[in-house]
């Protein structure tokens, strides 16, 4: 059985992914921008209520090279997510060239320890993702969190099977939808990675945005259900 990981961003999310039978959450910021480093209060809080946490470590939205500054601000805020709770955390960088971030992963594994650390999709966005798998599992980084290098992971699935072929556990995340499920398991992932949500806004004022973007309870449940079909 694969794990199903809810991207959330909110204690409601994390109550309605755990409520659906999510196995765990990954807490990030602003998922609009694609997710920036949680409040800490989160993962505190989501980690008391007993849910497994893999927290986002990224500094900003925006690209993957980090300068030397977002670099280290980086490594201490993995560190205080641990600290707060959270289980794992879920990084990535490249550098100038458009691959991993060598001085990036070496910072992270002496700060945290490898067996604490998912790359993440920084992966897919590199120019040679096959030689970043070499140069996490040298450092003993087994897991990442991958689509592929495709818009979504059911269409990346030759290099998925790759990076597991490489030596790799593959978090399967984007556009991950329950049909998708099947061809995922099938090559052998360690879980899928979803969001799960539904957009919405309110009328307001002109001034503000007033759109949310919760977690859905059905969404989770469907995913939850093609992932571990209940027995009769």
């Amino acid at each position: 059985m694969i794990a199903v990981e809810i991207c959330a961003s909110t204690i409601r999310d994390v109550a309605v992914a755990m409520e659906a039978g999510a196995d765990r959450v990954e807490l990030c910021s602003v998922w609009s921008v694609g997710g920036i480093t949680p409040n800490v209060v989160v993962v505190e809080a989501a980690a008391a209520m007993g849910m497994p946490v893999r927290a986002l470590i990224r500094p900003r939205e925006g690209s993957f090279v980090h300068s030397s500054s977002e670099r280290s601000w980086a490594v201490e805020e993995a560190k205080v997510m641990l600290d707060c709770g959270a289980e794992r955390v879920v990084v990535g960088a490249l550098n100038a060239s458009g691959t991993l971030d060598e001085a990036y992963l070496d910072a992270m594994v002496e700060a945290v320890g490898a067996e604490h650390l998912v790359w993440h999709r920084a992966l897919d966005a590199s120019a040679d993702g096959a030689s970043d798998v070499v140069k996490l599992l040298d450092r003993h980084v087994h897991t990442v969190l991958s689509s592929g290098g495709a818009l979504r992971a059911a269409d990346g699935v030759d290099t998925l099977s790759a990076y597991i072929a490489q030596g790799m556990d593959v978090v399967a995340g984007g556009g991950v939808r329950p049909q998708d499920v099947p061809t995922l398991m099938a090559i052998g992932v360690e879980g899928v990675h979803a969001s799960c949500r539904t957009s919405s806004s309110e009328e307001g004022s002109p001034l503000f945005d007033t759109a949310v973007h919760l977690v859905d309870y059905d969404k989770v449940c469907d995913l939850v259900e093609t992932v571990q079909p209940n027995e009769e």
